[in-house]
């Protein structure tokens, strides 16, 4: 298992990170949990917003379906119990060094966006918490990949699996919590965007735009209803709540249906624009259904496929839209 040369980027992210946190004092340090987006909202912010909004969501992506997730000591021994030599039988391992490089490179990214302009305090907080958990997830990785290539899991006969795991799992939970920090105050900083692009395209009677707007937050309160829980697992006033949510964006879905794109070139909105927002806005209302129909029928992996297709689905419709946002 050679490393590669993305695991240099955790290192450099975070000599920029901690040259940062010298120049401040330690309340500056803690956990940002809202965003100040009460003043007028620039289209160089709504900008920088959308850059972060593509890369939040990467963690879901396939892309990190094979990402690492402990070592299973089982795996290490044969039918004699004797320790095996790595190789790609062991599966729980095999997948480190993309973990690791994964990591390095969505520190990249985040950072990347972090430092540009202009400054978004509390994102920019938030974005700069998570880069420090990954960090961290990335060392403990690169402590794991170390422990087996230099051979020293047969010298101790696995004896540190234990110890690595519950590092592991340390890490991995804060760099979610941080994770989920970063994507609330992104929330927040859309709820405020939403809430003044509503007023703004009904007093120029931008019909279209205001359709997509509308069916974007009830896209968003159907992800609450469904994802503001930590399971998949819905009592009954859960379903009823989940149903009322879907209800509501089926009937937003409808006027965006209606869309032509005759309707969508008179407020600019280009035909490959308009192709793109059609085509995810009906993968989020048929996925809306079959998750709220796996909900009642109990079928986890209806549920499972059809969430992952939700946020794959409202996130481009998100990106292409808050592109339109900040046109003239």
């Amino acid at each position: 298992m050679k490393l590669k040369k993305y695991i240099l980027i955790g290192v450099i992210a975070l000599v920029a990170v901690v040259a940062c946190d010298n120049k401040k004092n330690s309340k500056d340090k803690e956990k940002v949990k809202a965003a100040n987006v009460k003043k007028d909202i620039s289209n160089e912010e709504i900008k920088k917003y959308s850059e972060y909004l593509k890369i939040s969501e990467e963690p879901n992506s396939e892309e990190w379906n094979d990402f690492f997730t402990e070592i299973k000591k089982d795996e290490f021994s044969d039918a004699n119990g004797n320790i095996k030599n790595i190789s790609g039988e062991i599966i729980s391992i095999v997948n480190l060094d993309g973990s690791i490089n994964l990591i390095g490179e969505y520190i990249k990214e985040i950072t990347d966006v972090m430092q540009k302009s202009p400054k978004m305090e509390a994102i920019d907080k938030n974005a700069e918490n998570l880069i420090n958990s990954l960090i961290q997830e990335q060392k403990v990785l690169t402590e794991i990949n170390d422990y087996f290539e230099s051979g020293n899991y047969k010298t101790d006969k696995l004896g540190k699996v234990d110890e690595l795991n519950e590092k592991y799992k340390v890490v991995l939970r804060n760099r979610l919590e941080n994770s989920k920090i970063l994507s609330s105050s992104l929330h927040e900083f859309a709820e405020e965007i939403n809430k003044k692009m509503e007023i703004k395209l009904q007093k120029d009677g931008k019909t279209a735009k205001l359709n997509i707007l509308k069916f974007l937050n009830s896209a968003n309160i159907f992800e609450e209803t469904a994802f503001g829980k930590n399971n998949l697992n819905f009592d009954e006033d859960e379903v009823k709540a989940l149903e009322g949510a879907n209800t509501k964006l089926q009937e937003a879905y409808k006027a965006v249906a209606g869309m032509t794109v005759e309707n969508a070139k008179k407020e600019n909105i280009s035909e490959s624009d308009f192709k793109k927002i059609k085509e995810s806005s009906k993968a989020l209302s048929e996925n809306t259904q079959k998750m709220l129909t796996g909900v009642k029928n109990q079928n986890i992996q209806d549920v499972v496929v059809s969430a992952s297709n939700i946020l794959s689905a409202k996130t481009d419709l998100e990106n292409v839209f808050n592109v339109l946002l900040i046109q003239k």
